[in-house]
């Protein structure tokens, strides 16, 4: 019992690639063209600074560009993306609600909103946004991950690992996903097939911290314990701080 809820601990303290911040579609939709020049200058000056990293002055280039032209679709989007990168995730959705409501087929735009409406808690809207990008995009690899991270804080495991295995099937080489495929097999009980997930995403990157979290953790409850010690090593030397969080909760 001991080592069960050491291990239930040790798989909650693992919060596995939280969803990034889609720049933007392969394919866009056609987005604002008839642009006031004034707004055009400040979006365009709102680029600039946030290429630079200076994410405050460009959400008032773009909030500017907005109030002079609010159905600026790309404004109203890096609007979003600057709130967001500045934690202001109650701005950064209604910015990206915005967006969606003038062009509802950007996908990026509905990713960024199921992201910021996670970040807030709200995992329900955000795999409804989700699900959108998967319909407008079946072949989007990154639409099905988020789609399956929503679902797993939803607790639809079973759903949660169909999605990761599908953005597997459409991008292989997809570390991440093998990592929270893995998470999905452990919550469904299916550790064996957790084991071979954490693998292929160390196969695929040796140096992932969180792949080795995985398969210690693994090997654990699987009760070998040299494996388990060799996993251990290689996570303390490529983190050192998640290590002896594990060590720390499997010690209780």
């Amino acid at each position: 019992m001991k080592t069960f809820l050491a291990l239930a601990a040790a798989l909650a303290l693992l919060c596995l690639a939280p969803p990034a911040w889609s720049q933007a579609d392969q394919e866009e939709p056609s987005l604002s063209r008839e642009i006031n020049q004034e707004a055009v200058l400040l979006f365009n000056r709102g680029m600039r600074l946030e290429k630079n990293g200076k994410f405050q002055d460009a959400a008032q280039a773009f909030q500017d560009a907005v109030r002079l032209q609010p159905n600026y679709a790309e404004a109203q989007h890096h609007l979003g993306l600057a709130y967001a990168r500045l934690e202001q995730y109650p701005q950064a959705v209604e910015a990206f609600k915005a967006t969606v409501r003038l062009q509802p087929r950007w996908v990026a735009a509905h990713e960024n909103l199921g992201a910021a409406l996670g970040k807030m808690g709200q995992w329900d809207q955000a795999r409804a946004e989700f699900q959108e990008a998967v319909r407008l995009r079946p072949d989007g690899a990154e639409a099905y991950y988020l789609l399956g991270l929503a679902l797993g804080k939803l607790e639809r495991h079973q759903e949660a690992m169909q999605a990761f295995t599908k953005t597997i099937s459409l991008q292989p080489d997809s570390v991440k996903a093998y990592n929270n495929l893995g998470m999905a097999y452990i919550k469904l009980g299916r550790w064996p097939d957790a084991g071979n997930a954490f693998k292929k995403a160390v196969s695929l990157k040796q140096d992932d911290a969180e792949a080795r979290y995985g398969l210690c953790v693994y090997y654990v409850q699987a009760g070998d314990r040299e494996a388990a010690a060799r996993e251990y090593k290689a996570l303390q030397r490529l983190d050192p701080k998640m290590a002896k969080k594990l060590a720390d909760l499997l010690q209780k």
